[in-house]
């Protein structure tokens, strides 16, 4: 027989003899199982999550009323999250609020988040009342405070570091649960995502 051809038999099944011998061991697979649900666990946490939004400052203190004619001041939004609007009666009335969207965005947090309308220029809690009915506003999920928002406009601003003759209609706040701002947006849809998202982010660091 020709030595050579023995030898290239040889060397051909030696990988082979080897592979048996390792998938016959109970350590291959024990180090193969191990290997296989370790690294995507190792990639997951090595995986950056997204930064804590940052903290523009603290919201003022105020005095209003609400739709069933109760005191609304500033310690009543501490203890859950809190998106935000100043409006006007026209812009509830005429279905122009994105917090109506964003209650249905939100109803599943519980009580983690809340929403509230501080609307310009709501004669009264009657007033208040219908415009919250017609606007399809929770009981409690979605406030409605009225009546002269303008100082707390301003001293919002002044709060945020910009123009105390500028306004705040048409923008979204979110407070954290100790009462600070930590974004303010547009409401459209892209930046009511990143809302949202920072939303997210806060109500799990603060174990809403």
């Amino acid at each position: 027989m020709n030595a050579s051809l023995v030898s290239g038999d040889i060397r051909a099944a030696f990988p082979q003899r080897v592979a048996a011998r390792l998938t016959g061991s109970p350590w291959f697979w024990a180090i193969f199982v191990a290997a296989v649900f370790t690294l995507p666990l190792v990639r997951s946490v090595r995986r950056a999550l997204p930064a804590a939004p940052p903290v523009l400052g603290t919201f003022p203190a105020f005095s209003l009323v609400d739709q069933a004619g109760n005191p609304v001041h500033e310690t009543d939004l501490l203890g859950h999250l809190v998106l935000l609007e100043f409006t006007s009666a026209e812009a509830v009335a005429s279905s122009g609020s994105p917090l109506a969207k964003l209650q249905r965005r939100v109803r599943n947090t519980g009580e983690a988040v809340h929403l509230v309308s501080f609307v310009a220029a709501a004669p009264d809690a009657a007033a208040l009342k219908t415009l919250a009915k017609n606007a399809g506003a929770g009981a409690w999920r979605w406030t409605l405070a009225g009546g002269d928002i303008g100082p707390l406009e301003a001293a919002t601003l002044k709060a945020l570091h910009a123009p105390e003759d500028g306004t705040l209609a048409g923008r979204l706040l979110l407070l954290d649960g100790r009462g600070r701002i930590r974004r303010l947006g547009a409401p459209s849809p892209g930046e009511i995502d990143l809302m949202m998202r920072d939303t997210g982010l806060l109500v799990n660091m603060e174990g809403l």
